[in-house]
């Protein structure tokens, strides 16, 4: 079962990078995504290890719990035109695995995590860099769309905003609301309220979402990071980061730009279960 496309329905989501999650027990990973009201899954494809079994079996368990699996990829090199090839056999993979196995074992959509701020040319010559960004972005949707019509949706750093389309009176966000099918934004913080917090960081593309008539989820952090304490809820207090995303969610109940909260990431997640 898909679920609906519908921008209004509100989005719990996780990734999930290590796949020997749902390898060992696919029936133990849906049941805690299923009492944590979670209905949309990044599920990581690795291009050396990836192997259809597991996958099948465990987006067969989560589509009769409705929850949606998109396939999962990153690479800040994916921004760059040269590496398009490697973009093009991730997209390849998943059109390939789609179409062997039964519909309620295929991907919805493909999830993109490229972040291109961590390489080297951005410092350089960072308008360059985003002119590859925008251009393979298009690429990658047109490739997803192409055969079985994927969702596709990708991470975003909560600054993006900031950023202008070279050439353009256009923020970097708007562009890319306006062609990605869905945002999750990279809002890692620890805090809803407040100058610094989770709702501070993420309203303006939030509310560049409800303009366009789309929906940005806004994702969390559970692992221990070097960055900060206050860019995670690993080592909260159990309940803080449910206390802290009910508080979020009430403050934009009715903004239609708001699509729902995700928790980097699933494997971090099941052991600071709060």
């Amino acid at each position: 079962m898909i679920l609906s496309e519908d921008q209004n329905q509100s989005k719990k989501a996780t990734w999930i990078w290590d796949v020997s999650k749902i390898e060992e027990d696919p029936a133990q990973a849906v049941s805690f995504l299923k009492e944590e009201k979670v209905n949309l899954v990044y599920l990581h494809i690795d291009f050396e290890t990836f192997r259809p079994g597991p996958f099948r079996s465990f987006i067969q368990q989560a589509s009769k719990a409705d929850i949606d699996v998109y396939a999962l990829g990153g690479d800040p090199n994916w921004a760059l035109i040269k590496n398009r090839d490697s973009l093009d056999r991730f997209v390849s993979i998943v059109h390939d695995y789609n179409n062997t196995v039964g519909e309620d074992q295929r991907f919805a959509g493909v999830h993109v995590d490229i972040e291109p701020y961590l390489l080297s040319q951005w410092k350089e010559d960072a308008d360059n860099v985003i002119n590859q960004w925008m251009m393979n972005s298009v690429h990658l949707i047109s490739e997803a769309k192409e055969q079985d019509h994927l969702t596709v949706s990708g991470d975003f750093p909560f600054w993006i905003h900031e950023k202008k389309v070279p050439y353009k009176d256009q923020t970097l966000s708007e562009w890319m609301i306006e062609h990605y099918d869905s945002m999750t934004l990279m809002a890692y913080r620890n805090k809803s309220e407040g100058p610094n917090g989770i709702r501070s960081i993420s309203q303006p593309i939030v509310n560049e979402a409800s303009k366009e008539g789309k929906s940005v989820i806004v994702g969390v952090n559970v692992i221990d990071t070097a960055e900060g304490t206050h860019t995670t809820f690993h080592g909260d207090k159990p309940g803080t980061m449910s206390q802290e995303l009910k508080v979020l969610e009430d403050a934009y109940k009715g903004n239609k730009g708001f699509g729902g909260t995700a928790i980097h990431d699933y494997s971090h997640w099941i052991d600071h279960v709060d």
